[in-house]
């Protein structure tokens, strides 16, 4: 039986250092670290929420894109790309959740934002 506790903290020193390594391959600066990192939900009702969820199963896009607000990266057929998730208000003061699907240089690819109308996302883009 292999006692993985025992070689845990080298291994995970080892992965650490080796995305370290590929960012700087790839001329990214980023901090590295196989810790939870605390992320920042939707600012927007537990109904809303659930509606968001419930969609997901229904756009494959929406499937990508964080269910909090930041990034996550991923690579496709040889490409990454980041999907990124944020919120803002209307100028009436409404919550408007926008998902970006862009290229490392920002580009973005596809996009969708939906206004929160009853606990409901609406999209509007």
């Amino acid at each position: 039986m292999l006692n993985a506790e025992k070689y845990y903290d080298e291994l995970a020193k080892q992965q650490e250092r080796q995305a370290q390594e590929y960012l700087k391959k790839i001329g990214r600066h980023a901090k590295v670290s196989l810790s939870y990192v605390e992320k920042q939900p939707l600012n927007i009702s537990v109904q809303a929420m659930n509606h968001f969820l419930r969609m997901l199963s229904s756009d494959p896009f929406l499937n990508e894109c964080p269910d909090w607000l930041g990034t996550r990266e991923v690579v496709e057929q040889g490409i990454r790309y980041v999907y990124e998730t944020s919120q803002n208000k209307t100028n009436d003061g409404r919550d408007v959740v926008t998902l970006r699907k862009m290229k490392e240089d920002g580009t973005v690819i596809d996009m969708r934002q939906y206004v929160i109308e009853e606990n409901k996302l609406k999209r509007i883009k």
